[in-house]
This record gives structure tokens, C-alpha cells and sequence, in this order.
């Protein structure tokens, strides 16, 4: 190995046993956007329902998050809503409504899903919708203004706690894949 030299290259060639200097180790704020890009891509891809579309955007690593501007435009197009509900056991429950229906008829399409003396429940939003927490039916507000429109996922908690299996779905209750779209 050589050292210096007129080469005019303008790298450095260490040697084993040689310290690097400090600047080598520091985080930068274009290290910090990067690492921020990517932990947003990744919450995005695991806690987000996505078309076909934006998961084939997220696997050429785009972001397939529309700006404010489109997604508000989005939602206002949107005439339904497919809302997926998501059982503590991992079951998924899928209805579709009216993107300006009530907030109300998801709470009864859940009721009339679970079987008679159900445990009470409530049904809280996820990560990427406008409305944040528990919705509750008597406050009003349609699906569309909570952000499940056009598609949108909520998390069911059973108020007693309790763990319930699929046992508390009607068994009446049509079955069928999900489709991943």
C-alpha cells in the first residue's frame, strides 16, 4: 500500500490498525431523513390497507402516499368505503358503506355480526386515519371525515377485557378470502 502519491485521486488508504477520524461516525441530518424515509415506509407497509398500486410503488421503494392535495380530492370522490375490522384474535371482519354513512353503522354492522350477548366492544382507528382513538357512534361523523374512506382499517377491544375467539361471530356470517386489493 501506498501513501500520497501525485495521483490527484483525492482518497486516503488506511492501514490496519489506523483510528478513523471522528467525522467518519457521525450521524448527519441527511442520515437522520434517510432513516426517518425509511421507518415511515415501513409503518406505512405493515399498518396501512394499500391498493395494488401503491404496494407495487412501496416494493420499488417510492412513496406511495399521495400529497394532502390528492388524497383530500380522494376522499371526496370516494362514494364507498371498504372498512376492514380487525378482532383482537387476528380475525378480520370486512363491510362496505357509503363514504358519508355514519360512523354508527359500523358500530351496528359489528353488532349484527357478533352473536347474540356478545361482550360489549368498542372500535378504535388505526395509524393513517384523521380520527384518533375510540369511535363513538353518538358523536356523529361520517366514515369518510374519520379517514376510512375510501378504505380503512379499525381494531376491536372487548370493555370486558375477556379473550374471545371466533366463537363470538355469527356463525350465519358469510366467509369468504379477503380480497387484498
Amino acid at each position: 500500500c501506498s501513501r500520497g502519491g501525485g495521483g490527484g485521486g483525492g482518497g486516503e488508504v488506511r492501514l490496519p490498525g489506523q483510528d478513523e477520524p471522528d467525522s467518519t461516525y457521525e450521524f448527519t441530518s441527511r442520515d437522520l431523513l434517510q432513516a426517518m424515509q425509511a421507518n415511515a415506509r415501513e409503518l406505512k407497509r405493515t399498518t396501512q390497507l394499500l391498493t395494488r398500486r401503491d404496494r407495487a410503488a412501496l416494493a420499488a421503494g417510492d412513496d406511495p402516499s399521495p400529497s394532502p392535495d390528492s388524497r383530500e380530492e380522494e376522499e371526496e370522490a370516494a362514494p364507498e368505503a371498504a372498512v376492514r375490522v380487525r378482532l383482537p384474535d387476528g380475525c378480520m371482519l370486512q363491510g362496505r358503506f357509503g363514504a358519508e354513512e355514519a360512523a354508527s353503522a359500523l358500530h351496528v354492522f359489528v353488532a349484527e355480526t357478533l352473536q347474540e350477548g356478545a361482550p360489549a366492544f368498542d372500535l378504535k382507528t388505526t395509524v393513517g386515519s384523521t380520527h384518533r382513538g375510540v369511535i363513538d357512534p353518538s358523536q356523529g361523523g361520517t366514515l369518510n371525515s374519520m379517514g376510512l374512506a375510501p378504505r380503512g382499517i379499525v381494531n376491536l377491544r372487548w370493555r370486558d377485557d375477556g379473550r374471545h375467539g371466533k366463537d363470538v361471530v355469527r356463525l350465519d356470517t358469510p366467509q369468504q378470502p379477503l380480497d387484498p386489493n
